[in-house]
């Protein structure tokens, strides 16, 4: 009996740790996305001008690899120590550029982006063709 319930006080202990380092997981997975998004923003902000980024950002966020984004959040936490804009945008546009290459990333921004969007921010309108 006693071994019982120190074997049930050992893993509800086990439960409430893990439970904490899972919370802890989510926290600093969230916070990493949030420095990847912002890196991905000034990047596409800077190389695709006028065009509403947000689609955009969410397609490369949510196909680029951990390492990706960790590589995105670096660039942005350089720019939150007194880089400029363009130097996280500069940082940040090669792993942009590979992550929205893939199939995955390249039909999530057709899903989302028209083609007017995207002609517009060129410069072009459809009817100017």
């Amino acid at each position: 009996m006693r071994a019982a319930l120190k074997a049930s006080g050992i893993t509800a202990l086990l439960a409430l740790t893990l439970s904490g380092c899972v919370a802890g997981e989510v926290v600093m997975q969230e916070t990493t996305r949030s420095l990847a998004r912002s890196a991905v923003n000034a990047a596409a902000a800077r190389y695709v001008p006028g065009v509403n980024v947000a689609p955009y950002t969410d397609c490369v966020i949510n196909n680029a690899t951990t390492a990706e984004l960790i590589q995105l959040a670096q660039a942005a936490g350089a720019g939150a120590t007194g880089g400029a804009a363009q130097d996280v945008a500069a940082s940040a546009w090669p792993v942009v550029r590979s992550v929205a290459s893939r199939p995955e990333a390249t039909q999530c921004l057709v899903q989302t982006l028209s083609t007017s969007q995207i002609l517009a921010g060129q410069g072009l309108a459809l009817g100017g063709l």
